[in-house]
């Protein structure tokens, strides 16, 4: 799996904190690539990746070199997130939080462009999160 060295900054901080993750995890760090744990299509999370930049507007800021991800890349990042206990990452109390598992939507899936696989899944998925 390919691991994604990228820096990350905060909001008024001057430095960047320089981190190295497995390419399903840089992309959690990555501020609004996903809709909570709606998984977007490839296609859609590429547009994002090949960005190299996402700011987080008063939070987080993420730079990386620019790359896309391959479809059995992409099959590895669904793989790993199947079995992935976003609650961890996160750092939240498994009592505290509803359940966190990743969404895998057919409708979401194949929607190409990263604004409108947000759009959709804030739609369809609004009321549970």
């Amino acid at each position: 799996m390919r691991i994604v060295r990228y820096k990350q900054s905060e909001y008024l901080i001057p430095w960047k904190w320089r981190k190295k993750n497995p390419v399903y995890r840089f992309i959690l760090d990555i501020p609004y690539a996903l809709y909570f744990s709606i998984v977007p299509g490839r296609n859609a999370l590429n547009e994002v990746l090949r960005s190299g930049s996402a700011g987080g507007g008063m939070g987080t800021g993420l730079y990386w070199d620019p790359f896309e991800v391959t479809e059995e890349e992409y099959r590895e990042i669904a793989d790993h997130w199947r079995t992935f206990d976003l609650r961890k990452v996160l750092k939240f109390r498994v009592e505290d939080v509803p359940d966190l598992n990743f969404v895998f939507d057919e409708e979401i899936l194949v929607i190409p462009h990263h604004l409108d696989y947000l759009r959709a899944s804030r739609a369809k998925y609004e009321a549970r999160f």
